[in-house]
C-alpha cells in the first residue's frame, strides 16, 4: 500500500531528478544557442562582404566605361556627377569590404579569413585595371578591354569561392 509518506517521497525524488536534469541540460542549451548566434553573425558578415564586393565590381566597371567613353569616343562624357557617384559608391563598397574583412579576421575561422583575403586581392587587381582602354583603341560598350575582362572574371570566381567556403562555415 502506498501511503501519503510514500507518495510524497516518490514526488520528492521525481522533483529532484527533474531539477538535476534541468541543471545538466541548461549548459548544453546555452552552448547550442551561443554556437547558433556565432554562425548567424558569421553568415551576416559573409553576406555583407559578398554584397560589398559585388557593388565594388559594378562600380569599377562603370568607372572604366566612363573613362573609355571620354578617352576614345567622339562624344564626351558630359555627366561628371555620374562619375563622382560611381567613385563614391566604389570607395564606399571598398570601405564596407574592409570592415567585414576585419570582423571576419576577429572571429575566424582561418580558412574563411584566407578566402576573404584572396577576394580582396582579386578586387585590387580589378581596381588596377579601371583606366584600361580598348585593345583596338575604339570605344565599344559591349566588350570590356581584355585586362578588365580577365580581372573581372577572376574577381567573380573569387566571390564564388568565398561563398562556397562561407557556406561550409555558416550552415
Amino acid at each position: 500500500m502506498l501511503t501519503a509518506v510514500g507518495a510524497a517521497a516518490i514526488a520528492a525524488v521525481a522533483s529532484l531528478i527533474g531539477v538535476t536534469l534541468g541543471a545538466l541540460v541548461e549548459p548544453v542549451k546555452l552552448n547550442a544557442a551561443r554556437r547558433a548566434k556565432l554562425r548567424q553573425d558569421r553568415a551576416d558578415r559573409c553576406a555583407g562582404l559578398i554584397e560589398a564586393a559585388t557593388r565594388a565590381r559594378k562600380h569599377i566597371i562603370d568607372i572604366n566605361v566612363i573613362h573609355r567613353r571620354r578617352t576614345l569616343a567622339e562624344e564626351a562624357e558630359t555627366d561628371a556627377q555620374r562619375e563622382i557617384e560611381f567613385e563614391d559608391g566604389y570607395y564606399t563598397a571598398r570601405t564596407d569590404m574592409r570592415a567585414f574583412y576585419g570582423l571576419l579576421v576577429m572571429s575566424g575561422p582561418d580558412e574563411l579569413v584566407e578566402q576573404a583575403n584572396l577576394l580582396r586581392m582579386k578586387e585590387m587587381e580589378l581596381h588596377r585595371t579601371r583606366w584600361e582602354l580598348d585593345d583596338d583603341k575604339k570605344f565599344d560598350r559591349e566588350f570590356l578591354p581584355t585586362p578588365v575582362r580577365q580581372a573581372s572574371s577572376a574577381f567573380d570566381r573569387a566571390i564564388e569561392e568565398f561563398a562556397l567556403v562561407a557556406r561550409k562555415h555558416t550552415s
